[in-house]
């Protein structure tokens, strides 16, 4: 599967689940809000990229002509959008069986979808069955050897043994050989982390905390002073703060320029591509490819494990 998806048939299909599954917004029946959550900021992006609205603040609006695109939005990162709205549950091996939702008289009971290597079982609501299976997710009520790598895009559905996957190793390998010199320049500059930077990030850190107590004074609350803290301590605090900000940058570039079934996207694929932040599988191939160039640098959330003398000074 490429990133044009099975068929020509999804896009229309997809809007129709988008305007259905997002909140209207109190103001008008036009707008969409996206409630400042992950799902429906993804869904507001998705009916801007399939040309049926326009960001428009804190959700979207519908177009007066709303018209597809000549070049549509990638098809995987439609189907990671559309399944983090669709009410889907995975059943887990040896998790304990979610219980069935009562379904008044009348309804659709939910349907199980059944798994098909790393993608697990699954409950969904039986009226997002059709448009799985035309976006190539599902077929015959089991999920698609397409589908594997979707949810692994998934919080859910990502899991710690796909780092062994022999798709993932490759992936890694891929990534490290054909690398673009901007993004390797870009990844040069992020990962080297240096004695100022980390003065700078102290001073915005003290910065604002004599801001916020002379703020806090000026309003009559009784507050402590700043404490003093340990200049060893404030400092790696800093570079805590420095190495956080920085994996969070580099995050957002595999967001934006890479993909597993075609590793990194020329500045045309990437101008069809949604921002799908949150994103499990590309955060765990950035610190794969990370640590493969950069002789066992771990970016991990709460620090970097390296010998200083690897960080230019």
């Amino acid at each position: 599967m490429n990133a044009n998806g099975p068929n020509d048939d999804w896009p229309s299909a997809v809007i129709e689940f988008l305007k259905e599954s997002l909140p209207v917004d109190s103001r008008s029946p036009l707008r969409w809000s996206d409630d400042s959550m992950t799902a429906y900021q993804l869904g507001c992006d998705a009916l801007v990229a399939l040309g049926q609205a326009e960001r428009f603040g804190p959700g979207a609006l519908a177009k007066d002509c709303p018209k597809l695109p000549e070049i549509l939005p990638r098809w995987d990162d439609i189907c990671v959008t559309v399944l983090g709205l669709a009410d889907v549950r995975f059943l887990h091996p040896g998790a304990p069986t979610p219980p069935g939702r009562y379904h008044p008289a009348g309804t659709v009971p939910d349907a199980r979808i059944a798994a098909y290597k790393t993608a697990d079982a699954a409950q969904a609501s039986a009226d997002i069955l059709p448009l799985l299976a035309i976006l190539g997710l599902t077929e015959n009520g089991r999920w698609t050897r397409a589908s594997e790598t979707i949810h692994w895009r998934d919080a859910d559905g990502w899991k710690p043994s796909n780092l062994e996957d022999v798709r993932f190793v490759e992936a890694v390998k891929i990534a490290c050989e054909t690398m673009p010199d901007e993004i390797e320049d870009e990844m040069d500059r992020l990962v080297t982390i240096t004695d100022d930077d980390v003065e700078k990030s102290a001073t915005r850190i003290r910065d604002i905390r004599d801001t916020n107590y002379a703020n806090a004074k000026r309003r009559g609350q009784e507050v402590a002073p700043p404490e003093i803290v340990p200049p060893e301590i404030e400092l790696a605090h800093a570079r805590a703060s420095v190495e956080h900000s920085r994996s969070g940058t580099l995050d957002w570039l595999f967001y934006r320029r890479w993909r597993l079934s075609e590793g990194w996207l020329s500045d045309e694929e990437t101008r069809r591509a949604l921002e799908i932040f949150h994103d499990p599988l590309a955060e765990n191939m950035r610190r794969a490819v990370i640590s493969e160039r950069y002789e066992g640098l771990v970016m991990a959330e709460l620090g970097w494990k390296l010998p200083a003398k690897t960080f230019a000074s």
